[in-house]
C-alpha cells in the first residue's frame, strides 16, 4: 500500500503515562512461542504494549502522518491505539525502543469495541532507506483488486514499486477481538489469524528487505479520508526476535 492509498498502516508508543512492557513471555497468537519453523523464539527479546495509558510516548515513532507535531495518532480512552479528529484517516507507526533481529514477528489485537470500517495491517522489516516494509493484511477495500483476500504486500514505497507477494481468498476474516500476526525468517513470510496459518510465501524479488523494524498500520477501508471523531483501531501489540 502506498502512503495514501493501498491497504493499510499504523503506529503506537509506550511512554506518556506508561510504557510497553519489555521483555515478556514469548507465547503469543495462541501458539506456544517455543519455536517458529523449527527455530526458537528468543523470549528475552520480545516486547509488548497494551496501550493502557493516557499518551503514546516515545517508544513508537509515527511515520505517517508525517508532519510534526502529530496529534491525530493517539491513545483513545486510555486503552486503544487509534486516531483523533483531523484531516487524515490513515496512520503508520514503528516500534523503535530497541532493535530486534532481522528474523522477527509483529502481532496485534483488534479491540472488541473497534471502530467499524477500518483496515488493519501488521508489518515487519520497515526499511529506513526507502520506507519499504513487509505487510500482512486482510484487504477489505472494495476498490482494490485484492478485495476479500489475505495478502503479503511489499509496501510503503511509491505506487509503481509496491507489489503483492502472495494472496489467498479469505475463508475467515478479522473480527473484533481477533489477533493478526506476521513472521519473517530469512525471506520466508507467514501470516496468522488467531494463531492459525492463513498465508505463507517467500520473497525472491531483487528489492527484498533484509532487515528493519516492526510496526502497525491502519486506514479507513475505503481510503484515506478525514476522521471526524476519535477512533479505536488496535487493542494491544507484541513483537520481537525469532
Amino acid at each position: 500500500m502506498a502512503m495514501r492509498s493501498a491497504v493499510l498502516l499504523l503506529v503506537g508508543c509506550a511512554a506518556c503515562g506508561g510504557t510497553g512492557s519489555d521483555p515478556v513471555d514469548a507465547s503469543t497468537g495462541g501458539r506456544d512461542g517455543s519455536s517458529v519453523d523449527g527455530a526458537p523464539v528468543d523470549a528475552s527479546d520480545v516486547a509488548t504494549d497494551d496501550f493502557e495509558r493516557a499518551g503514546l510516548g516515545t517508544d513508537w515513532v509515527v511515520v505517517f502522518p508525517p508532519t510534526p507535531p502529530n496529534t491525530q495518532v493517539q491513545i483513545v480512552g486510555s486503552s486503544d491505539l487509534g486516531m483523533g479528529p483531523g484531516p487524515e484517516g490513515f496512520f503508520l507507526v514503528n516500534w523503535t525502543r530497541r532493535a530486534f533481529s532481522a528474523d522477527q514477528f509483529c502481532e496485534a489485537a483488534i479491540p472488541a469495541d473497534v471502530t467499524p470500517g477500518w483496515a488493519h495491517m501488521v508489518y515487519v522489516r520497515w526499511r529506513a532507506s526507502d520506507r519499504a516494509r513487509y505487510g500482512f493484511a486482510y484487504d477489505n477495500d472494495p476498490g482494490q483488486p485484492n478485495f476479500g483476500d489475505w495478502i503479503f504486500k511489499y509496501d510503503g514505497v511509491p505506487g509503481p514499486q509496491t507489489r503483492i507477494i502472495a494472496r489467498v481468498a479469505a475463508t475467515a476474516t478479522p473480527r473484533p477481538g481477533d489477533t493478526i500476526r506476521i513472521e519473517v525468517v530469512g525471506y520466508r513470510l507467514r501470516g496468522y489469524l488467531n494463531g492459525t496459518l492463513v498465508l505463507e510465501a517467500t520473497d525472491t524479488d531483487a528489492s527484498k528487505i533484509a532487515d528493519g523494524v516492526p510496526g502497525l498500520a491502519a486506514r479507513w477501508a475505503t481510503g484515506n479520508q478525514s476522521t471526524t471523531t476519535a477512533v479505536r483501531v488496535w487493542e494491544s501489540w507484541s513483537g520481537g526476535s525469532l
